[in-house]
């Protein structure tokens, strides 16, 4: 009894270890700081980073804050990934559940004949048919001796907190995709009604055209030129008309609702672009980005499966019982003669399986080594979207005030060649060229607002901001 004693402790004792290998985060060199990080500027006091400031703050129209409220409620994406982490959630209970004893009971009733030529012989005139039934309660348990059974249930918990930081991202992602959207479709509107005060400027030149030609001052030429002009702004206005509804579409979809029209609230010029965009430290963002922390929970995963497999190599230890009665007549079922038990231990130990566990032990490995090149992969590809996002934040301010400057520019040498066309020293194809100049510049400058608008929602969800699902 001591021996068996001292033996089921070191059992005990040896339960739950795990041969996993241990664990070290290796991102790979981590910079102090990101490149271009410099031209931005003195950092707003009290603010590290441009992430830790909720995506309500960052986004300062008051309809765009409402589209986003009910993205992150109602978007498939959304909705899809809460379920994988019930899915993941569950599977880390199922994976637990291993650990314990397991018990079942049965009743058995079966009706059998048996050989009357058997051996040894029935006796003369025994019955060769009769009943059995038989009512049990199975207990089994295997004794996690080598935590094969932890090792699954750490590397279930660790895909479940994967699955956890994949909902962030996608948190972020549909903020960040719901900014864009918006803005798009702002920079579509202004577009429209850049082309719509076009078009009344291009038909009251061609009234004064037509007038003059009327009067024989200028040649049909004009007439033809000042009508492609019209003409040109009609394409335009009926494009984007086009666009803008379909970006409406784009929209709802994010929102997940049918296709309807979308409210608007500030004007494209009246969006705030922040000055300063402080980006923090590179180290933060390792702790920071969803996509990091999924990717790295992902290979921790992969480590721990390699315990599992390492245990495999290992006896196996099950203890099992039964306990129950059985009898013939099942009048005698529940009599003391009809009780039944057995109980002891079980030990497997694999001797040869043909390398079936060395080679699912290689793949292990490999896995692990494939999550670490993707988490690596995808540190590396965090410091390079933060790094494009602040040259392009640092550079898309002096692209918009060059832009503004010819649209300046445009305009006074539209102006001139309006006033000397009109006193006979200039021809209509320099109007023409200065008009259509003009209306190139004036569409550009509002793409390069939108440019700048949406360079902060990508340098905002670079940096890991976003996926913050609190209101105000």
């Amino acid at each position: 009894m001591r021996r068996q004693a001292w033996a089921l402790l070191l059992i005990l004792l040896l339960a739950g270890c795990s041969l996993a290998p241990k664990y070290a985060r290796t991102p790979g060199e981590v910079p102090q700081e990101y490149r271009f990080q410099s031209l931005q500027g003195q950092p707003q006091p009290g603010l590290n980073s441009l992430a830790d400031l909720a995506w309500w703050e960052i986004f300062d129209d008051r309809e765009l804050q409402n589209l986003i409220r009910i993205a992150l409620e109602q978007n498939y994406d959304v909705q899809l990934a809460a379920a994988r982490v019930a899915e993941s959630r569950a599977r880390v209970g199922s994976s637990r559940s291993l650990w314990l004893p397991q018990a079942g009971g049965a009743y058995i009733f079966q009706r059998q004949r048996v050989s009357q030529v058997s051996f040894p012989p029935l006796p003369r005139g025994a019955p060769h048919t009769g009943d059995i039934n038989q009512l049990s309660l199975d207990l089994f348990w295997e004794v996690d001796l080598f935590g094969r059974w932890r090792s699954l249930t750490d590397a279930a918990r660790a895909e479940f907190f994967s699955s956890q930081w994949a909902q962030q991202a996608v948190f972020a992602s549909v903020v960040a995709e719901m900014a864009q959207a918006y803005f798009e479709l702002r920079t579509l509107d202004r577009q429209l009604e850049i082309a719509r005060a076009t078009l009344k400027s291009f038909e009251k030149s061609r009234r004064l055209v037509v007038m003059r030609f009327e009067r024989g001052v200028v040649s049909r030429q004009d007439v033809a030129q000042v009508n492609a002009l019209v003409h040109t702004a009609g394409v335009r206005i009926a494009d984007l008309k086009r666009q803008i509804s379909q970006q409406e579409n784009r929209i709802c979809l994010l929102l997940g609702i049918n296709p309807q029209p979308i409210s608007r609230g500030k004007p494209l010029p009246a969006l705030a672009v922040r000055a300063t965009v402080p980006a923090g430290l590179p180290s933060d963002l390792l702790e920071r980005r969803p996509d990091i922390r999924q990717a790295e929970e992902v290979l921790v995963a992969a480590n721990y499966r390699i315990g599992a497999a390492r245990a495999d190599f290992f006896p196996r230890i099950s203890l099992t019982g039964l306990f129950g009665r059985q009898s013939m007549d099942l009048s005698d079922l529940f009599t003391g003669p009809a009780k039944i038990w057995t109980i002891g231990p079980a030990v497997t130990l694999p001797i040869f399986t043909g390398g079936r566990h060395y080679f699912a032990l290689q793949e292990t490995w490999a896995l692990r080594d494939q999550a670490l090149v993707l988490y690596q992969f995808t540190v590396r590809q965090a410091f390079r979207e933060v790094s494009d996002g602040l040259i392009a934040h640092a550079q898309l301010g002096d692209v918009r005030r060059e832009q503004e400057a010819l649209v300046k520019s445009n305009q006074d040498y539209s102006d001139l060649a309006n006033l000397r066309y009109k006193g006979g020293l200039e021809s209509f194809l320099a109007v023409l060229d200065a008009d259509r100049q003009l209306f190139a510049a004036e569409l550009d400058l509002a793409n390069v607002q939108r440019d700048q608008l949406l360079t902060v929602v990508q340098l905002y969800k670079a940096l890991g901001g976003g996926w913050d699902r609190r209101t105000q």
